[in-house]
């Protein structure tokens, strides 16, 4: 379909800088609104959880890459991968974008804007309304960073804490693509997980580690133990009373050392229920 919003010559979404190829675009962008992504940070915009207050974070974040920053997109979009599951994803029509958010920020004024609940109770509403916003996709690019800023602001106003920062990009990459279809198991376990300072700390310390050394953890799905749950896979690592594995879904998952009976070797294979 004809795109508005690319140059007609690169085929790349036009910009500020005036830049035509995807990987300088892409690490500008990166550049300018991680900078943006602070401040706000710093200085959050003061706003009713509605439509309008998301608007103001995307366009405070995009202003110095896009012109439409802040504007609703005007055209559908759907995004096709056959190496993810399921491979296509629709998200809501351009001339539905504003009733369906209007709905969805109704019920979240309707739930009180989550205040007063348990880190759980909050945790999984939270998981709910991310999911709502990444279906309803209203923006033609930067959803994700101003989603994420949205809900992490309106957990801030309500006691909780969000910790964003320790989910990677393809795990966020997966959540996003099944709760856009209608299953939000996974984006509740990751809401879940990192509202809790004490399932956030040994996952941090693991990519703290990574960055260290290098390894692109970003790339990767990287989630801490739940407890209850029973594991197995193959042993990599320790940092102090934490190790990391990967499991049969090849997946890096971070456990506390006191769930093992022996310390094993990297490659071993291990099986345990997370305490």
């Amino acid at each position: 379909m004809s795109d508005p919003y690319l140059d007609p010559q690169s085929g790349i979404l036009r910009n500020k800088f005036g830049l035509t190829d995807q990987d300088s675009l892409h690490r500008e962008e990166a550049n300018a609104v991680y900078v943006r992504s602070m401040l706000l940070k710093l200085n959050p915009i003061k706003g009713n959880f509605d439509s309008v207050h998301l608007q103001q974070i995307h366009e405070n974040l995009f202003q110095d890459v896009y012109a439409w920053a802040g504007q609703f997109r005007t055209i559908d979009m759907f995004k096709l991968d056959q190496n993810r599951h399921p491979p296509m994803t629709r998200f809501t029509p351009a001339d539905s974008i504003e009733r369906e958010l209007g709905e969805t920020f109704k019920r979240l004024s309707e739930d009180g804007y989550l205040a007063g609940l348990e880190p759980k109770d909050f945790a999984r509403k939270a998981a709910g309304l991310l999911s709502d916003i990444n279906r309803i996709h209203p923006f033609r690019e930067g959803n994700g960073r101003a989603q994420r800023h949205f809900v992490r602001q309106l957990s801030e106003s309500v006691g909780h804490r969000l910790r964003f920062e320790v989910i990677s990009k393809e795990r966020m990459i997966q959540a996003s693509i099944l709760s856009a279809n209608g299953d939000v198991t996974m984006m509740e376990r990751l809401t879940e997980e990192i509202v809790s300072e004490e399932r956030v700390r040994p996952t941090e310390k693991v990519i703290d580690f990574f960055e260290r050394q290098g390894f692109p953890w970003n790339d990767h799905y990287i989630a801490a133990t739940r407890p209850g749950r029973d594991y197995a896979g193959t042993f990599a690592g320790r940092g102090g009373v934490n190790f990391y594995f990967r499991d049969e879904q090849n997946r890096i998952l971070v456990g506390n050392m006191k769930d093992l009976e022996n310390e094993p070797n990297a490659g071993d294979a291990i099986a345990f229920t997370a305490t």
